[in-house]
């Protein structure tokens, strides 16, 4: 009975703890150390042609402004909410990337003064709105 009291103790109360925060997060860590996110992204972006260079570039050289994640709920799921944009044009070209929180789902709004506005991902009405596209 004191071992299994012991092992009922030693168990997390909730099994949101162990998962990993959707708030906070940097967008190049975020594609840099998870697959699913990375892949989602490629795939995404991979032969769109009208983006801007620094988009299409964002996953193997990540050399725009990024900021913390927001974790957002869309239609009862928690998902997650990065915004980035291109150093020095931070007003004229940037994105905002809502993932699935296990990172498999994305979709991307763009909104450049060059080449215009974008979005991609086919998201739903209510991934439209919590990522303000």
């Amino acid at each position: 009975m004191a071992a299994a009291l012991t092992v009922a103790l030693s168990l997390p109360l909730h099994a949101e703890e162990s998962a990993p925060s959707l708030a906070g997060n940097f967008l190049p860590e975020v594609i840099a150390s998870s697959a699913p996110h990375r892949e989602a992204l490629e795939t995404l972006l991979r032969g769109r042609r009208g983006l801007p260079s620094w988009i299409r570039a964002m996953v193997a050289r990540p050399k725009y402004i990024a900021l913390a994640s927001k974790s957002v709920p869309v239609e009862g799921k928690e998902m997650q909410l990065f915004s980035a944009c291109e150093a020095g044009r931070c007003a004229e070209s940037r994105l905002r990337a809502l993932f699935s929180a296990d990172g498999k789902r994305v979709t991307v709004y763009i909104r450049d003064s060059r080449q215009g506005h974008v979005i991609l991902g086919d998201p739903t009405p209510a991934e439209r709105l919590a990522g303000d596209f």
